[in-house]
């Protein structure tokens, strides 16, 4: 049995990596990184905590309060995954090969289809986050938008780790995050289970099944492409599928409501 503070420390070390919170952590007590990483679920609720602040004030509209909550989500993760999405967009559209892909992924500069993929997704999660808190908090209230912002970040963190446990890492030499993407053991699950049970009391069955259905409809296709184009997945593509994740979610949520 893994200590609590074995589990604490690996929970700090996710929340430092995949945010820009500023805590106290031990870098020198040797944890596996799977450990860290099963917890990016539980980190996306601490992310949708925060950022869920606007829904507190009453007067502003919900286009308004849904901006901020996407707004402060992206300064909370310091737009970690939103990078990702940037450059994932230029490597497999602008790349005639695998090498190329790659290549346009790992250069810090942004290109057209960046901005487009960009553009396109913050685009959408603003409408539907807006159409999700005006029909969320006039027909079934406060509570349940909360909820719904919270599994938002909690279940779109979920696609990384699937597509982690299905498909191979590929990238170039001298990649910053292979050190921390490695499949999940048996002994990890339990975490990353514990998140689905949270979903579960969050939202309920109905909502959550909703979800889970769009989430691996969105697990098949974007895997099958990804593979397709690069062979496997990068960091690049695990924070574009975050993402990707978070509209398909916020369109579950938006239907089920409907």
């Amino acid at each position: 049995m893994v200590p609590a503070d074995i589990h604490w420390l690996a929970f700090k070390r996710a929340v430092v990596t995949y945010t820009r919170i500023p805590l106290k952590v031990d870098w020198q007590t040797q944890v596996a990184p799977q450990w860290s990483l099963a917890y990016l679920p539980w980190v996306g609720l601490v992310v949708g905590l925060i950022s869920a602040l606007p829904l507190l004030v009453d007067s502003w509209s919900e286009s308004l309060q849904a901006l901020l909550m996407i707004l402060i989500a992206m300064l909370v993760t310091g737009a970690f995954h939103e990078d990702g999405l940037l450059d994932s967009a230029d490597g497999l559209w602008g790349g005639w090969t695998v090498s190329q892909r790659l290549e346009i992924m790992k250069d810090s500069r942004v290109g057209s289809f960046g901005v487009l993929a960009a553009w396109g997704v913050l685009s959408l999660k603003w409408w539907l986050l807006s159409e999700w808190l005006r029909v969320g908090q006039w027909e079934q209230g406060l509570w349940t938008v909360f909820a719904g912002w919270l599994a938002v970040h909690m279940g779109a963190r979920l696609l990384p780790l699937f597509l982690i446990q299905t498909l191979s890492y590929v990238t170039t030499e001298g990649s910053k995050s292979a050190a921390w993407i490695s499949k999940l053991s048996w002994a990890q699950v339990p975490i990353t289970g514990a998140a689905i049970v949270v979903l579960l009391l969050l939202t309920g069955v109905i909502s959550t099944i909703f979800m889970a259905f769009s989430l691996g409809v969105l697990f098949v296709v974007f895997g099958w492409y990804v593979k397709r184009k690069l062979g496997g997945y990068n960091g690049d593509i695990l924070g574009a599928s975050e993402q990707l994740a978070e509209v398909v979610i916020l369109f579950a949520l938006l239907g089920w409501s409907a």
